[in-house]
């Protein structure tokens, strides 16, 4: 006898309802792809079995490339984070869409003609230690005592209490220059060579001009700040409150 596989959904994200459904591979959460709708509101659902946690690096591009497919038709989508399951198609409505449809219209609304922007600048920590070096005669001498682990010691806790008096005026000269979106989340930088971490959400009908503007901010900070700009892509940091 066959032992039936126990299957919930895979919830992508909210989308308007009548919204065409992605073409993809059908592989893991992407399997079944369907709009499940109540109103004028669906969500993107695919299906996955419930006996294994969701988690491999499958998934996550799954989820990744189905959302992405979504932005680039053009259609607002409110992205939910990955690993949202939900029981049925039954639940979809009644645990998520019906409750929460006020809330979510808002939330569409909101992003409606908008995509997401990440942009992420790290200092180029060669270039930056040679600026300290010929500004710094405390670091100059550090460096100098190469034999002595505790001056060492001491040149990483001076360099990195430099890169964070430095910081916020580079943050600062990137986000004005950046400036002219919609709106901007700031993230805490997790590294002592980060300069920002920060998403724009930026008009669809501006997105050429956003990627212009930070491709030319990239060329003029080559050699001391390296720019790496995301997107466009679900607005996941205009989700919610946090």
């Amino acid at each position: 006898m066959t032992a039936t596989v126990q299957t919930g959904c895979y919830v992508f994200g909210i989308v308007p309802a009548g919204t065409p459904v992605p073409a993809t591979d059908g592989t893991g959460p992407a399997a079944g792809l369907r709009l499940v709708a109540a109103g004028d509101l669906a969500a993107l659902v695919g299906t996955v079995p419930t006996d294994r946690p969701l988690g491999r690096a499958a998934d996550l591009r799954a989820h990744d490339r189905v959302l992405a497919a979504v932005v680039a038709a053009g259609t607002a989508v409110l992205p939910m984070r990955f690993g949202a399951v939900v029981s049925s198609e039954d639940a979809v409505v009644t645990e998520l869409l019906t409750p929460h449809r006020a809330e979510f219209g808002e939330a569409l609304d909101a992003l409606r003609g908008r995509v997401q922007y990440a942009v992420k600048v790290r200092y180029d920590q060669d270039e930056v230690l040679r600026g300290l070096l010929a500004t710094d005669p405390e670091i100059r001498r550090l460096r100098g005592r190469g034999d002595d682990p505790g001056a060492q010691l001491q040149l990483g806790e001076r360099v990195v209490r430099a890169l964070e008096q430095l910081r916020p005026g580079d943050a600062s000269e990137v986000l004005t220059e950046l400036m002219g979106t919609v709106d901007v989340r700031v993230r805490e930088v997790s590294a002592p060579d980060e300069v920002l971490n920060a998403a724009f959400l930026v008009e669809r009908d501006r997105a050429a001009e956003f990627e212009q503007r930070a491709e030319q901010l990239a060329a003029r900070h080559a050699g001391r700040l390296r720019i790496a700009l995301v997107g466009p892509s679900a607005a996941y940091d205009f989700v919610g409150g946090d």
